[in-house]
């Protein structure tokens, strides 16, 4: 018979399984700020430690290319991921771990893009900023926030209000 010292027991804490349920945003520029945050909204997220060592976002399709960075709690329904570094458009899963093994798989994901303008028309337009132009291209996301910026290569287009032309688009 095998008896144990009451001192060596393991203990376990079991807990409900996160659930990832949307990102906000789900996509941004491939040339994106170093400081781009990603909300992932769920629900389970919690911390076992002090410092939340164990929380950890995953961008990634396969283990051979994943990406991972440290997550910030908000709250049992809220974690921030900084968006990694991404050098080509894709779309990535993003899934989170609170104890740094078991990932959630909840089939949400984060997509890079990087759109390129083929052609605006028309070439010419007024000064008070109220010619609609067509702009023509490729990976463009119709994320509802589309703004245009107006210049050429060295001079931004100046509006009516003394301020630089930025106007708001339609998809």
């Amino acid at each position: 018979m095998d008896i144990k010292d009451p001192s060596q027991e393991t203990s376990f804490t079991f807990y409900q399984s996160p659930h990832v349920t949307s990102l906000n945003p789900s996509f941004g520029h491939v040339k994106a700020t170093k400081d781009a945050i990603v909300e992932v909204t769920g629900s389970g997220f919690e911390c076992f430690d002090d410092d939340c060592s164990e929380l950890i976002c995953r961008f990634g399709n396969h283990p051979d290319q994943y990406l991972y960075v440290k997550g910030e709690l908000g709250d049992a329904g809220l974690v921030r991921c900084k968006v990694p570094e991404y050098t080509k458009p894709d779309v990535l899963e993003l899934e989170i771990t609170i104890n740094g093994e078991s990932y959630t798989s909840d089939n949400h994901t984060y997509g890079f893009f990087d759109p390129f303008v083929l052609d605006a028309v028309p070439r010419l337009i007024s000064t008070d900023g109220t010619t609609k132009v067509a702009v023509k291209g490729l990976v463009f996301v119709d994320s509802g926030e589309a703004k245009s910026i107006l210049g050429n290569r060295t001079h931004p287009l100046v509006c009516t209000n003394g301020a630089q032309c930025i106007k708001a688009s339609t998809f």
